[in-house]
């Protein structure tokens, strides 16, 4: 069975953290797993558009770690979160971690961001995420109470995350990247260095996040 070679536990510990909360955001989502040379790349999707006319924006959120070498070089895998947590709660794994046999189609993962030519476009506090955020929970919240049928759940939940926040200096981003940063966790907890700035940056027709976290990504809007 195909393993990957943690470098160490904390960074195991890390994985294993991100694979749950974005379980908490999606159950039913899944874990792209990329190798280049000696790093992990770990990309989960906590939003993204279901079908023609779904406005729903596409949220990738990553993180990348290091492993022990370079033997998996190459790999690419989609698993679903559901079966990494089942390695992850075996610890006489170790800093191992056995990649789940059944890959899985997502159409996400056929949308690739660029690697490079990213440029400084804006920045954005923390505190606007958690604003942002909250205010989106709040608006879904209310306007879905329970008994609401799953059509029109996920008609609001699309029409809160597409709505668009400012940077510092006008660009324009998804909501959806205040959800996404809250509910990974890749940000400070509110009241936390809500002052801090953090980078935007774009290329290629991409949006790009750079968090405490890891890197949150979007498509920019036509």
């Amino acid at each position: 069975m195909t393993a990957l070679q943690i470098a160490d536990p904390l960074a195991m510990r890390d994985l294993a953290s991100f694979t749950s909360l974005a379980h908490r955001a999606d159950s039913d989502g899944a874990m792209r797993l990329q190798v280049v040379s000696d790093v992990l790349a770990a990309t989960v999707a906590p939003l993204f558009p279901h079908g023609l006319g779904d406005s729903t924006p596409l949220v990738l959120a990553m993180r990348t770690l290091r492993l022990h070498n370079s033997e998996l070089d190459g790999l690419d895998e989609a698993v679903p979160l559901s079966n990494l947590l089942d390695r992850f709660a075996r610890e006489e794994n170790g800093t191992s971690l056995p990649v789940p046999p059944n890959s899985v189609l997502v159409s996400w993962t056929g949308i690739a961001p660029p690697r490079r030519s990213w440029e400084p476009a804006d920045t954005i506090s923390v505190g606007s995420l958690h604003e942002a955020a909250a205010q989106g929970v709040e608006e879904i919240s209310t306007g879905a109470p329970t008994g609401s049928g799953a059509h029109a759940v996920k008609a609001l939940r699309s029409r809160v995350w597409s709505r668009e926040m400012t940077g510092d200096e006008g660009t324009a981003v998804p909501s959806g990247l205040a959800f996404a940063a809250t509910a990974l966790r890749f940000v400070p907890a509110a009241g936390r260095d809500d002052e801090q700035k953090l980078t935007v940056m774009e290329s290629g027709g991409w949006l790009r996040l750079v968090a405490p976290g890891g890197h949150l990504l979007t498509r920019i809007r036509g």
